[in-house]
């Protein structure tokens, strides 16, 4: 049986692969298939991958035309066989014990999809955290927080059922696969591991880089197509007001406000009872309250009746309080 595949889609990659390839294949727990799809590099990618895969008959090599990150994912994850998928970027490199230590997660933590820390090098040396509550990271899809970084995720197979990533997307296409996960399975279990067990490196010719300006239209584009609404309400109207106030950080007028809070309040209770994670919903509405103390006592009032079911009375009181000093 095959417990582990890693799944690794390459373009143009071949000054970073024999590094990459060698930190998967020195596994402290070893993974029992590697599936590598090269789409359509013009550089040396294939040749390298070929050198592989001929002294190791682990790794599966798939060489197609190009059609993109999202394309290659597909037809790798149509070749994984594992119970377990573990996700790897081309240009990356894994911590030696990084299988051996998110497969004990998910096997004995309640964990469905599993990321880690990562630590950059290359261009900047930095760690970057990631929240580990289920429930904070599920707030965070809806409302730009940190998720499950990619580069270092592994999930289990029957957890996300037929999710595919979506074709043709450039950028974003990572957070619109897990998005559409949680929205297909609420219930789902996610959480980030404290530890740096995957080294991100940074250049001037990755994606994240290259297609940085694209980030606000296509993640607006992907929760249009896939967070949920209520019958009658437009996302089209109204994400661009949830941008406003929880991706640029700023203040929505008293008639943005009346349009807006009801679909905050549809994913609030959508949240806390789908997908089980009530508990950050007040720090959430608290937020809104304090970005729009000096907007008035009419906005805060309309914030107030849609906030109440998720407020403890003593907040609510202490925060009114707090507005008449300001």
């Amino acid at each position: 049986m095959t417990t582990l595949s890693v799944l690794i889609p390459v373009y143009n990659a071949a000054p970073y692969l024999a590094e990459m390839l060698d930190s998967v294949l020195q596994q402290s727990t070893p993974a029992d298939q590697i599936v590598i799809v090269n789409d359509g590099s013009t550089d040396q990618s294939l040749e390298l991958l070929t050198t592989y895969q001929r002294r190791e008959e682990r790794i599966v090599l798939i060489d197609q035309p190009n059609g993109g990150v999202s394309q290659a994912r597909n037809r790798a994850l149509a070749s994984c066989e594992g119970e377990f998928v573990a996700l790897m970027d081309s240009d990356d490199v894994c911590i030696p014990q990084r299988f051996e230590t998110q497969l004990n997660v998910l096997r004995n933590q309640p964990a469905d999809i599993c990321g880690t820390w990562l630590q950059n090098f290359g261009a900047t040396d930095r760690l970057n955290k990631y929240p580990t509550r289920d429930d904070q990271i599920k707030w965070n899809y809806f409302f730009f927080g940190r998720t499950i970084p990619n580069p270092s995720a592994m999930f289990r197979r029957t957890s996300i059922g037929d999710r595919r990533y979506i074709d043709g997307l450039a950028f974003g296409e990572d957070y619109a696969f897990f998005l559409s996960c949680l929205i297909s399975n609420p219930e789902i279990r996610l959480t980030n591991i404290p530890k740096p067990l995957l080294r991100y490196r940074i250049h001037p010719t990755q994606a994240t880089r290259r297609l940085k300006g694209q980030n606000i239209s296509n993640l607006r584009a992907i929760q249009e197509r896939l967070l949920p609404c209520a019958a009658g309400m437009s996302l089209q109207e109204l994400l661009p007001l949830h941008f406003k106030t929880w991706k640029s950080q700023q203040a929505l007028s008293v008639d943005e406000l009346d349009l807006y809070l009801p679909l905050m309040a549809f994913w609030s209770h959508w949240l806390s009872q789908q997908a089980q994670a009530p508990c950050p919903a007040a720090d959430h509405w608290l937020t809104l309250l304090r970005r729009h103390r000096a907007a008035g006592r009419e906005a805060l009032n309309l914030i107030y009746g849609h906030a109440q079911p998720y407020l403890p009375r003593w907040k609510i009181a202490m925060d009114q309080v707090l507005a008449r000093f300001h």
